[in-house]
């Protein structure tokens, strides 16, 4: 009951900030200008489908340094944290709150902006395709794939500020970009960075009917380090947060 009262609480701080706003309109925009450009793309539907996700997966470090600065400075405004340290004497649990709420809305937006993207690119501009379904575990691995980035932004934002972290957000996406070219080919199962691009580009072309049994040590290495990841990092930011006080001074 703890829990819901304080998801609520986080829900009703976000009333009349550009938060909500942000999780709806950038999903759209992104499929938008997505479908808008392959109305008359010459690519192929897998080459179509792969630069959407590919994208996207560049795209969310971004949106996720940025979201996660509107949540620390939400906080830092309303009282340098001492309304969300104060809430309940087990502070462990605003922190939980808040990370669920951030990850509630990125499931919403991740899977709103590929509804939109399958839907236009099915019944508007008539691609062969691989079925909702499809999109679906997309949308699944892409939001599993980025867990650890919140947890890693959220900390990064309330000790160091809304520029670092919209700023690692800008280095994130480009590392996301360049562990996607031949780079990234050996190493991406142990960088969290590498894991969203290649594990969605792989769902792909496994979905497309390529035989992936040669790329199995790579791609099971890479679901455990992701696992593995966010466990630990969800271990350390709770560590973090259970022992701190709220940033000294505003960056």
């Amino acid at each position: 009951m703890d829990m819901l009262r304080l998801l609520r609480v986080e829900c009703l701080k976000t009333k009349r900030t550009p938060f909500l706003l942000t999780h709806i309109l950038v999903p759209l925009a992104i499929s938008g200008l997505f479908l808008a450009y392959y109305s008359y793309s010459p690519w192929n539907f897998q080459g179509k489908v792969t630069a959407y996700f590919q994208g996207l997966a560049c795209g969310l470090p971004i949106i996720i340094g940025l979201v996660c600065a509107m949540a620390s400075e939400q906080e830092a405004n309303a009282g340098r944290f001492q309304g969300m340290l104060a809430t309940t004497n087990i502070k462990i649990k605003t922190y939980m709150s808040k990370l669920i709420l951030l990850l509630l809305f990125s499931f919403g937006a991740i899977f709103l902006s590929i509804a939109i993207f399958s839907f236009g690119f099915r019944e508007l501009l008539h691609e062969v395709d691989l079925g909702y379904s499809f999109y679906s575990m997309a949308a699944c691995i892409l939001f599993g794939s980025h867990v650890i980035f919140y947890m890693l932004h959220l900390f990064v934002s309330f000790q160091f500020g809304k520029g670092a972290s919209i700023g690692l957000g800008i280095v994130e996406a480009l590392l996301v970009a360049l562990l996607l070219t031949g780079l990234g080919d050996r190493i991406w199962p142990f960088l969290p960075y590498g894991w969203s691009g290649h594990f969605v580009s792989l769902w792909i072309v496994s979905s497309t009917g390529t035989n992936l049994t040669l790329l199995e040590t790579s791609i099971q290495t890479g679901i455990m380090a992701c696992l593995g990841g966010i466990l630990l990092t969800f271990t350390l930011s709770c560590l973090w947060f259970w022992r701190w006080e709220g940033r000294a001074s505003e960056n």
